[in-house]
């Protein structure tokens, strides 16, 4: 991969939680890539877990060679979120930084577009847990803009990769700890990923869209052995 990076010089000390805008699956290689330290990288289970194919299977592979990653289940059902947002929260406990894509989805066209509030869940909840995680905003630009988003091997491209400044979010974890209703809450959780989001979308000179991609219903989710089971017998 032809990487160029951005502002990386001044990164400051871990456990950091990254987060990224998300233009194909060539993102989950080259950010890691570039970074001066490990992290593990948030991923759909889908993408971690499936096998059904030669070629599932061989990316199957080369994610588990290339990366160390925390799968996450969104649609199997809040027992299986929580499960996923946890691992990412022990992860930092233990010291450990992490990749994360609130946008949840390829964004497809040339945008960043709103972002969901998974990794300020995983922020304040390591916050609770004693360890305070810098949230670092992570740009990505692709020249040509990617045409094939599945491809997971390196392209005829040229990618930058830009560590934004971290993101103060100290308020608004203090009023999610103080928050009583639910909209509070969601405000607080909003808060810094839309920071974020903006921040990267002004790095990259990206248009903002304000307003989330729209995941596709999944009717079967993957276990960690292959197996593709009905989200409705869970």
């Amino acid at each position: 991969m032809a990487i160029t990076t951005h502002g990386l010089d001044n990164m400051p000390e871990g456990p950091n939680v990254f987060v990224a805008n998300h233009a194909c699956m060539r993102d989950i290689f080259a950010i890691p890539a570039s970074l001066p330290e490990d992290c593990d990288v948030v991923i759909s289970s889908r993408l971690a877990y499936k096998n059904s194919s030669v070629d599932t299977a061989v990316r199957r592979l080369v994610i588990e060679n290339a990366l160390h990653t925390i799968p996450l289940e969104v649609h199997g059902g809040k027992e299986y979120l929580k499960a996923g947002l946890e691992m990412a929260r022990r992860a930092l406990l233990d010291g450990r930084s992490l990749l994360i894509f609130p946008e949840g989805a390829y964004t497809g066209d040339a945008q960043v577009t709103k972002g969901r509030t998974g990794a300020s869940r995983i922020l304040f909840g390591a916050s609770i847990g004693g360890v305070k995680p810098n949230l670092l905003p992570v740009g990505i630009h692709y020249k040509p803009w990617p045409t094939d988003l599945d491809a997971y091997t390196p392209q005829d491209e040229q990618i930058h990769v830009t560590l934004c400044d971290p993101i103060d979010y100290r308020a608004a974890h203090q009023n999610y700890a103080i928050s009583t209703d639910h909209e509070s809450r969601r405000r607080a959780l909003r808060a810094p990923i839309d920071m974020a989001m903006r921040a990267i979308a002004e790095a990259t000179d990206l248009p903002y869209i304000d307003r989330p991609i729209e995941l596709w219903p999944r009717k079967t989710m993957i276990l960690e052995s292959g197996e593709e089971v009905p989200i409705s017998d869970r």
